[in-house]
């Protein structure tokens, strides 16, 4: 009962701070912290009441039971985009927003982008945070988690634009990286990373302890399979550069290949973003490298996928996803399983049992990629049974929420029509 008690007021006062079950010490640091900015907190809310008759003011509180940059693109990159969308569709201004991140920040240089959008207060900022995020909602003030399950926020977010622009600076900083490991900043490239163990090892390990029977790392690709879809892109004059914010081994010592290996050599918090927001497209294999290039409506190929349950966000993206062979039946079950068993990849009880992980080829990689590049060319030709085939599989999407699946995501043309009979 008084654990209860504790996470209640923990979540009520502090907005589900990371940490809710670190004992009564950390809720006493909390209720301390709480007293202390206090008064500052309740001029704050005279001030800001105030200018709330004149135009509505929100305070934010951004998720952090993780420090990840998902949070920030999932969470305030779709509430900024709705407001836009609000905005242009009403005629009314948009609310005065105030942004707050209870956590250290996933990328500096990232957050620093939103902050000059809107304020927004994270362990940079720890004093101006403290007296916003315990302001009261009086008057014309909202003080809200923000929805992530919006029922519409997919179709807002493929019509609306990018909140974030870089600066001249930051321009200017960009185009010498890209001189750096590419030899020439007008050359087309790709990003490109897998999902790698070390990952979770090292930076996430007490945010993504595997739960019950869940296995984080059987369904996670290899590089070897990643490889030919580069050298694919290369005949295209095309370069690609490997990211990741932890890596085991430099490319070089796990295969032979032209990847330009920025994760190894020149990788900063910086470079994270102006690569991904800048290249052709993304390729990444079941990891979540596509939600900076989604905040920058860049295209995403997702592959090795482990669940059809969600989409990526782009309009235009393309996914291939790892299939599951039943040992007993000695078959592949179909797409409708795979959606009807949420992240089955990543279930120790499955993959132990009956069920065998089937991960994508390098020419299933290879395809889907050149697929993509073809598209933004504006070079692919869809045939008649691509249309089908890819209408068949959105009926089996329609029965997820709309807030899971981006409409205009598509199944990767080859990999749907070599595995049709799965529909």
């Amino acid at each position: 009962m008084f654990a209860k008690v504790r996470s209640s007021l923990i979540k009520y006062f502090f907005f589900g701070n990371s940490i809710t079950n670190d004992g009564y010490l950390r809720l006493a640091y909390l209720l301390g912290r709480f007293v202390v900015f206090l008064p500052l907190s309740l001029l704050a809310t005279f001030m800001l009441g105030i200018y709330s008759l004149f135009r509505p003011v929100k305070i934010f509180m951004l998720r952090c039971e993780r420090s990840k940059i998902s949070f920030i693109v999932e969470d305030l990159e779709v509430a900024l985009r709705i407001e836009a969308h609000n905005e242009k569709t009403t005629g009314v201004r948009r609310p005065l927003i105030f942004a707050v991140l209870d956590c250290e920040s996933p990328n500096r240089a990232f957050t620093a982008m939103y902050g000059r959008v809107v304020p927004f207060f994270d362990d940079d900022r720890p004093f101006s945070r403290g007296i916003i995020r315990y302001t009261l909602p009086v008057f014309r003030i909202q003080r809200q988690h923000l929805p992530n399950k919006q029922s519409d926020r997919l179709d807002i977010w493929a019509r609306e634009s990018p909140v974030l622009q870089f600066t001249e600076g930051e321009i200017s900083t960009g185009k010498q990286l890209q001189r750096k490991i590419l030899d020439d900043d007008s050359k087309q490239f790709i990003c490109i990373g897998i999902a790698e163990r070390i990952y979770y090892e090292l930076k996430h390990k007490s945010e993504h302890e595997p739960l019950g029977d869940q296995d984080l790392y059987s369904c996670m690709p290899s590089w070897e399979n990643y490889i030919a879809c580069t050298d694919a892109l290369q005949k295209n004059s095309i370069e690609s550069v490997r990211m990741g914010q932890y890596v085991a081994n430099r490319l070089e010592e796990i295969t032979e290949s032209q990847v330009i290996d920025y994760a190894s050599s020149a990788r900063s918090e910086f470079g994270d973003i102006w690569l991904l927001a800048n290249c052709k497209f993304v390729v990444v294999g079941a990891t979540g490298l596509w939600w900076v290039t989604s905040a920058f409506n860049k295209p995403t190929v997702l592959t090795d996928a482990y669940s059809l349950n969600y989409s990526t966000f782009g309009k235009n993206d393309l996914i291939i996803v790892q299939l599951a062979w039943s040992r007993s039946a000695k078959k592949l079950m179909p797409f409708e399983w795979i959606i009807e068993h949420n992240e089955w990849a990543q279930d120790r009880t499955l993959i132990n049992g009956d069920v065998e992980i089937v991960k994508n080829t390098a020419e299933e990689i290879s395809e889907v990629v050149l697929e993509m590049n073809q598209r933004i060319d504006g070079t692919w030709i869809e045939t008649d049974e691509d249309i089908y085939l890819q209408e068949r599989f959105k009926k089996l999407w329609k029965a997820q929420p709309p807030w899971k699946v981006q409409q205009g995501v598509r199944i990767g043309a080859a990999f749907l029509r070599r595995y049709k009979h799965l529909l």
